[in-house]
């Protein structure tokens, strides 16, 4: 009996890992790409708000800037060239997000008399549009 829901669950387990296996096959480069900058742009705006309220170290901050610069950067010279990206006027307007919110990447205010608020509010609007257009 034991064995049998061994069986059944690794069944399962296999059947989810197809379908995500699938789901991540069947996007575009561009999409994966616009995905992944989200991802990385809203981790920066978390980060940075965290450090601010004092839930990371200033070291911890700096290394995971370092990290999200290194994900995204170039960025801007290779999404217009990803297979996907038909719709230019989509991919101007994520350029022009992307621009201010490598700037705070680049740059992430880490003293409290700065406009880190200002900052964060750049990453979560950039975040937030590359993840809709990542999921349209």
């Amino acid at each position: 009996m034991r064995r049998s829901l061994n069986y059944h669950l690794a069944g399962v387990y296999l059947l989810l890992t197809l379908a995500i296996s699938a789901c991540s096959l069947t996007q575009s480069p561009f999409v994966r790409m616009v995905d992944g900058a989200g991802g990385t742009f809203s981790a920066a705006a978390t980060t940075l708000a965290y450090f601010h309220q004092g839930k990371l170290t200033r070291a911890y901050t700096i290394s995971s800037f370092a990290g999200y610069e290194s994900q995204l950067d170039g960025l801007d010279q290779q999404l217009p060239a990803q297979q996907g990206a038909d719709d230019q006027a989509t991919v101007k307007r994520l350029l022009a997000l992307y621009k201010p919110a490598m700037q705070v990447v680049q740059q992430p205010c880490l003293e409290s008399s700065c406009d880190w608020r200002g900052q964060v509010t750049t990453l979560e609007r950039a975040g937030k549009a590359f993840v809709e257009v990542g999921e349209a």
